[in-house]
């Protein structure tokens, strides 16, 4: 059988997000509704319904944040109607003078972000331009200090993208604080921040000292280019038949429809939520992805796991870490990106039976992705459906996903550009 060619490593030159990840936390995720009506693999046809009958494009103020004076109001929401509109039609386009100081660090790394996210867009073989979009803003937070405005705002959006324009693509969560100073009666820019992997990972590269806004972003890319081209001829391989699938043998079949059904209980097109009547959410020690992905799996008929040792644990019976073989604590893999891909590559016996060497697109609704950057896996992710052409080739897959919370979003239209995919068979009772 066909195993997955594993990729040359490449050097590392951009600093990854920020990845809280011990051996003794395993925090991983760096940083998305409504109906699951199956999960067998869809036709574009198929699926959802339009954010508007009509091509829609708006930017709105959510109702419930704080009140905001509307000259203060006025620069962010030119922010996003701009940086929305060169988005959907990944045209690029000069944000730089919405700063203060457009030649400034920040404005640079906000103008690199977003020609970053619009060129690793444009070379994907799926078109992700958008037909429609509505992004709503929450104002959470505002601050005063010595005449510099801090304005924390929360962002959620939902779109439609051009190769699957009746799907609803969700995203919710984002946050983003912007810095303005008055001139006049009106209000600039000074400085932006958004918590999102494109713009953290070229803000990190930037502070590290490894190069200028655009040198960042313009190696970021080509290493992303290069991780595109890879799985697009994967993919290929995949639609022709060349790949073949595995399977392994089980004592208890996953329940897909289950893990997929909880996947979309626990998110929310316009505001986060969180399961933590039953769970921890960890949302500020690293990202809550993986946490989320394990409540699905385990919802979907899979086991938790005490017997071994910390690579072939995964358990949640409370917060603190306890790598005890007892039904107590937790397990790094329960809530770590890496670790989980540790406990289904290495797990013999009792719990998870899990395939981690097929091809990337053999996937199916249920089974699990992980993102990459520069070496590094950094967001876990469940498949919801496969999008698949009138032919039945493989076009893409929906996911969700917490951290930055997505609902029935296109794989391909992330700023990560490397995929691995878990393939869940089942479990095993010995």
């Amino acid at each position: 059988m066909r195993k997955r060619v594993k990729r040359k490593k490449r050097k590392r030159i951009i600093i990854g997000l920020v990845l809280i990840t011990l051996a003794t936390m395993g925090f991983a995720c760096v940083g998305v509704f409504a109906n699951s009506s199956g999960i067998m693999n869809s036709s574009i046809a198929a699926l959802g319904n339009n954010v508007s009958d009509e091509d829609t494009r708006v930017v709105k103020v959510r109702d419930g944040g704080k009140t905001i004076d509307q000259a203060m109001l006025t620069p962010i929401k030119k922010y996003f109607e701009t940086t929305f509109e060169a988005t959907a039609d990944l045209k690029t386009t000069d944000i730089t003078d919405l700063f203060s100081d457009p030649s400034s660090e920040n404005a640079q790394i906000n103008q690199s972000a977003l020609n970053y996210i619009i060129n690793l867009r444009l070379n994907q073989s799926n078109d992700l331009k958008m037909t429609n979009y509505e992004c709503g803003i929450t104002i959470s937070k505002i601050n005063n200090n010595a005449g510099e405005i801090e304005v924390v705002v929360t962002e959620d959006h939902t779109v439609n993208f051009v190769f699957i324009p009746d799907v609803d693509s969700s995203s919710s969560g984002i946050k983003h604080t912007f810095y303005l100073k008055k001139v006049g009666n009106s209000y600039v820019i000074t400085e932006h921040y958004k918590d999102e992997d494109s713009f953290t990972m070229i803000q990190e590269a930037v502070e590290a000292g490894t190069g200028d806004p655009e040198a960042v972003a313009d190696q970021l890319l080509s290493e992303s280019l290069a991780n595109v081209e890879e799985l697009s001829s994967e993919k290929k391989a995949y639609n022709s038949g060349a790949a073949e699938s595995q399977e392994a043998g089980v004592d208890n079949k996953y329940d897909a429809a289950a893990a997929v059904k909880y996947a979309m209980a626990w998110v929310d097109p316009e505001k986060v939520i969180r399961n933590e009547n039953k769970y921890s959410a960890y949302d500020e020690y690293g990202g809550n992805c993986n946490n989320y992905i394990s409540q699905c799996l385990f919802a979907g008929g899979i086991p938790m796991d005490y017997i071994g040792d910390v690579d072939t644990q995964w358990k949640w019976y409370g917060e603190t870490v306890d790598l005890d073989e007892t039904d107590s604590g937790r397990s790094p893999a329960w809530t770590g990106v890496e670790e989980f891909y540790t406990y289904a590559s290495e797990n013999t016996g009792y719990g998870l039976a899990a395939i981690v060497d097929d091809n990337v697109f053999s996937g199916s609704a249920g089974d699990i992705l992980q993102y990459g950057q520069d070496d590094e896996w950094l967001h876990s992710v469940i498949i919801t459906k496969v999008i698949t052409d009138s032919n039945g080739n493989m076009l893409d897959y929906l996911i969700n996903s917490n951290t930055t919370d997505r609902i029935n979003y296109p794989a391909s239209a992330y700023g990560y550009s490397d995929l691995r995919l878990i393939k869940i068979e089942g479990w095993n009772e010995n």
